[in-house]
């Protein structure tokens, strides 16, 4: 159920959980992200203090990004879709607060929201934002490839990030590779503007 204190905003108020959540989670790359090396053992946990009264999950040792499919309800659905960046400073992701909770939220819209879990912490010897800008680029090309089977307009996929996640979504929106791997708009949420 998405909180009230995520979106005052944006929502004001609490909205029915509609959200359907794809049971397994797709990995972006079957045969290895590249430059992946060594498989880390993901670790998550809840001991970082609390965010609004809430644990936040923060997970970290990613090595295989994926992504999680909400789709939208048949009722409500807009035809459009959004890659949700969580944010955690490329260390960690805040999986919840900034993911699984807005995907969420963007289902009772009418958007299919897709969760990107990319690569954290940060690669020695790459800048911070490059295994996760691949993770970025490799998710919207699979949503525009599939969106027929998705039911969403290939035309209408977005990317929107919170804090490292917000400045990933910016690197994504400027520093495409084709037409497949560019969104058609972004949502930055407090984003990090520096690097």
């Amino acid at each position: 159920m998405v909180k009230k204190w995520i979106f005052p905003l944006l929502i004001g108020v609490c909205l029915i959980n509609t959200s359907m959540a794809q049971e397994n989670p797709i990995l972006l790359f079957p045969k290895g992200a590249p430059g992946e090396t060594i498989k880390l053992i993901e670790k998550a946990d809840t001991d970082g203090g609390k965010t609004g009264g809430e644990s936040v999950l923060r997970i970290t040792n990613v090595s295989e990004p994926t992504i999680t499919i909400y789709h939208a309800p048949d009722e409500v659905a807009s035809g459009a879709a959004m890659i949700v960046c969580p944010g955690g400073g490329y260390n960690i992701l805040a999986y919840d607060l900034e993911g699984d909770e807005v995907c969420e939220w963007l289902n009772n819209l009418g958007i299919t929201a897709v969760l990107l879990k990319y690569r954290v912490p940060r690669r020695e010897g790459l800048e911070k934002h490059e295994a996760p800008l691949q993770d970025v680029q490799r998710a919207i090309g699979y949503v525009r490839a599939n969106a027929e089977n998705l039911n969403i307009d290939p035309k209408r996929i977005g990317v929107m990030g919170f804090s490292a996640g917000g400045h990933l979504a910016a690197t994504a929106s400027t520093q495409y590779i084709d037409a497949e791997t560019r969104p058609d708009f972004s949502i930055l949420v407090y984003p990090v503007i520096s690097s």
